[in-house]
């Protein structure tokens, strides 16, 4: 399965006009027969806590009309990251539309980012559900942005049969360094596909790192620009996937009886 993660930019606020983005690159990717893409995490509103505070109870609505109508139109999976509204508050989601315009899944954040540059919690509700979902016979297991430092959300799609991540994110360009690590990471220690979606430029909350990546188990990037928009391409090959676990059957050899509650003895000397 050919699939792409879309690089984009984004005017915090300016939904008509990151939506026109949305539309663009998606014409882009089913000219490249893409079954699958990936977009940035809150594509919508743009990743700036303020317009989301302002915004993110109007939008939805257009938002999911717009990304449904798209799917639809050229007969893919639209994987997008919106703001979206609930009654629990507004939750950092990021929604799979198929082909014929329904919603595959829905994820809410499970970690909320906190720091001095970017808090999430004034704004948002934690999700608390591991969401993963089927398309064409592949599982896609689904994540955004500071989850990715949480390797157990990971462990618990592969160990769910993921056989890809979905990671969108807005990941600042001053460690963009440890994006490309942790994705590899992820990807290697779970014997998994991973497609991660940043965003670019600097309108928000602070400069984007970009470098949107593809992840085989095997550990081969395809890696985007750090600065320019556009997709990063990639393929899935199930009979790949299933040579590489069944070489190195990591995830057959976890000792979980072991792992479970055990505390970390301190040395003994001899």
């Amino acid at each position: 399965m050919k699939i792409a993660a879309v690089q984009l930019s984004g005017l915090p606020g300016d939904v008509r006009g990151n939506l026109d983005k949305i539309r663009a690159a998606v014409r882009v990717g089913a000219e490249a027969s893409c079954r699958l893409l990936l977009f940035p995490e809150i594509s919508d509103l743009g990743y700036d806590m303020p317009a989301i505070a302002l915004g993110g109870r109007d939008w939805w609505p257009r938002v999911r009309d717009e990304l449904s109508e798209l799917a639809r139109e050229h007969e893919l999976c639209l994987a997008c990251g919106v703001c979206l509204p609930g009654p629990d508050g507004l939750a950092n989601a990021l929604v799979a539309f198929g082909p014929k315009g329904d919603i595959l899944a829905t994820y809410r954040k499970i970690h909320l980012f906190t720091a001095t540059d970017a808090d999430e919690t004034g704004v948002f509700s934690p999700g608390g559900e591991i969401v993963c979902f089927d398309f064409e016979g592949i599982r896609f297991g689904l994540s955004i942005c500071y989850d990715l430092r949480f390797p157990e959300l990971y462990r618990a799609q592969a160990l769910g049969g993921s056989q890809a991540m979905l990671l969108a994110s807005a990941w600042p360009r001053v460690r963009t360094d440890i994006w490309q690590t942790l994705c590899t990471a992820r990807a290697l220690e779970n014997q998994c596909y991973l497609l991660g979606a940043n965003r670019v430029g600097t309108q928000g909350a602070f400069p984007f790192g970009g470098r949107s990546l593809f992840v085989t188990p095997g550990g081969e990037i395809t890696l985007a620009d750090e600065m320019r928009e556009g997709l990063t391409l990639g393929s899935i090959d199930l009979a790949e996937l299933t040579a590489i676990r069944r070489n190195i059957p990591a995830l057959a050899h976890r000792r979980p009886e072991i792992y479970a509650g055990a505390a970390c003895n301190s040395a003994r000397s001899l």
